[in-house]
């Protein structure tokens, strides 16, 4: 079930050619091979969804751990959360991510995993919905420099891992 219902304006995402042959691909991973006629997205703030016994809720700007192919467990931030009409008439929920990256250094004092937020194509951006396997199962932490004063510099990229975030059971 989505809620609430937003502006794309409102989600910093293009929807441009990168943007069509990602969802090209997202269809062809669940085995729909077609070109799309429906060029219309419709974006929201949350998601949820059962999937076997699991109930799950996604949020945008949640960290989610996906499992990909040749690369194992990787994480990334939704930044969007939307459906789109295919040439069949149904309406299919999908989530547009950015990537943590791993640039293989630890900070120097926390001995934190470093990450940087990659805000690009390089990796496919939108996959189906249910390819999330947890949700906040980690948690990062922006690295802050001298420019974050009120705010987080949105040129410095660089979060750490906070491997010490469990959760209470």
């Amino acid at each position: 079930m989505l809620r609430k219902p937003v502006s794309v304006r409102n989600t910093n995402i293009v929807i441009g050619t990168t943007f069509r042959i990602d969802l090209s691909l997202a269809y062809e991973s669940f085995g729909y091979h077609a070109s799309m006629i429906n060029k219309t997205c419709n974006f929201y703030k949350y998601a949820s969804y059962i999937n076997g016994e699991a109930q799950h809720h996604l949020n945008i700007d949640d960290v989610v751990t996906i499992q990909v192919a040749d690369y194992g467990e990787s994480y990334a931030v939704i930044k969007g959360i939307f459906k789109h009409k295919s040439n069949d008439g149904y309406f299919y929920p999908f989530i547009y991510v950015d990537w943590f990256e791993d640039v293989d250094k630890n900070h120097d004092k926390l001995d934190c995993p470093i990450f940087v937020l990659r805000h690009d194509d390089f990796y496919r951006n939108i996959f189906p919905l249910t390819v999330v396997d947890k949700v906040q199962k980690v948690h990062f932490v922006h690295n802050c420099n001298a420019r974050c004063k009120d705010n987080h510099n949105s040129e410095n990229k660089r979060y750490l891992k906070n491997d010490f975030f469990f959760k209470a059971i």
